[in-house]
């Protein structure tokens, strides 16, 4: 039986998913008036919103530049990598929900199932490595979002930010990624002894086989 709701995974992502849209809209807001825009051009694209209404919106988000009028004529470059980054961040975390809301609307009647008739679907080693494969990739979407997916050099800082050869990490968040790596290790081990019983099962049914000929 799965360790928790589909529903309750899937909704766990939100938060995830929330603050990658307003990490993208901040890097993307930065990279537009760094090419010059201003307050009031960038609020009339956004919907008539004032310069007041733009610059409060750009906080929300957890912006925290600012852009004075003696530089627009003289714009900084955007940052490229930024805004690349934080787009394949944003498309990554949209697949992610997409696959585990998809999933909570398959499995909304999971609670529902007939015991009998469940417990003769996880007779299959195959029902029993899918639904392991289904969890684990729904944990490292939903639990492992905000840690890194690649190897990085992890270094203290005063925010948590990725780049591509090392992490930042505030010293705040440390003790809450040390525990999260320790419970995918311990996801991944079981996930892992799914992966060796199944391994065993068929090497018995292959022995089987071989006795009979």
């Amino acid at each position: 039986m799965r360790e928790e709701s589909e529903s309750l995974s899937a909704l766990r992502m939100m938060p995830w998913a929330r603050e990658s849209v307003d990490r993208a809209e901040r890097v993307l807001i930065e990279s537009v008036m760094d090419s010059g825009w201003t307050w009031e051009q960038l609020g009339a694209e956004y919907g008539e919103r004032s310069k007041q209404a733009m610059q409060q919106h750009y906080k929300r988000r957890g912006g925290q530049r600012s852009w004075s009028a003696a530089k627009r004529s003289d714009a900084e470059p955007p940052d490229v990598e930024a805004v690349r980054y934080a787009i394949t961040r944003l498309l990554s975390n949209f697949r992610a929900t997409d696959e585990a809301l998809t999933r909570s609307m398959r499995d909304a009647s999971w609670n529902e199932k007939d015991p009998e008739t469940e417990a003769k679907r996880r007779r299959s080693w195959v029902e029993r490595l899918n639904d392991s494969m289904d969890g684990l990739h729904d944990f490292i979407n939903n639990r492992m979002g905000h840690l890194p997916r690649w190897d990085v050099r992890l270094v203290p800082g005063d925010r948590t930010e990725l780049h591509d050869d090392h992490a930042e990490v505030d010293r705040d968040k440390v003790e809450e990624w040390s525990s999260e790596i320790e419970k995918a290790i311990e996801r991944l081990q079981r996930h892992r002894d799914e992966v060796d019983a199944t391994i065993n099962e068929l090497k018995r049914r292959q022995a089987e086989l071989r006795s009979t000929r």
